[in-house]
C-alpha cells in the first residue's frame, strides 16, 4: 500500500494523543519501522525523501537483503528500511566458499574413523 508522509504523520499524532491521555503510564519500549519496500517504482526516492525528514543522528546498517537507517533514543527506536537491490548495485554475487584443507589424519587414522 502506497501512502504519504502526511498521512503517516496524522496517524502518529493520533497515537501521540492517545498516549498523552496517561503520560506517566509505564512503557517497555517503542519502535517505529518505515518500509519503502512497497513504494512501487519510486522506492528509492521515497526512501531518500523520508531519510531527509527523520531526526538525526541516523546510522547506516546494511543487513542481508535490506539497507537500513536507524536512529532514536532511550524512549523511541526509529528504523527506515528498503530492499538493498533498490538502492545498491550488485557488483559480484555471493559465491560459496572454497577450501583447500590438507589431511590432518594419517591414512590409518582416517580408516579407523570409518565412513561419515
Amino acid at each position: 500500500m502506497i501512502t504519504t508522509a502526511g498521512k503517516v504523520a496524522i496517524e502518529l499524532r493520533k497515537l501521540a494523543d492517545a498516549l498523552d491521555k496517561e503520560p506517566e503510564s509505564p512503557s517497555v519500549s517503542a519502535s517505529i519501522y518505515f518500509s519503502c519496500s512497497y513504494a512501487g517504482k519510486g522506492k528509492k526516492e521515497a526512501f531518500l525523501n523520508l531519510a531527509k525528514l527523520l531526526p538525526r543522528p541516523l546510522i547506516k546498517r546494511p543487513a542481508n537483503d535490506e539497507y537500513r537507517l536507524e536512529g532514536g533514543n532511550n524512549t523511541l527506536d526509529i528504523q527506515l528500511y528498503i530492499d538493498r537491490n533498490a538502492v545498491c548495485t550488485l557488483i559480484e554475487p555471493a559465491r560459496p566458499a572454497v577450501y583447500d584443507c590438507p589431511s590432518i589424519l594419517s591414512a590409518e587414522e582416517e580408516a579407523a574413523l570409518g565412513p561419515f
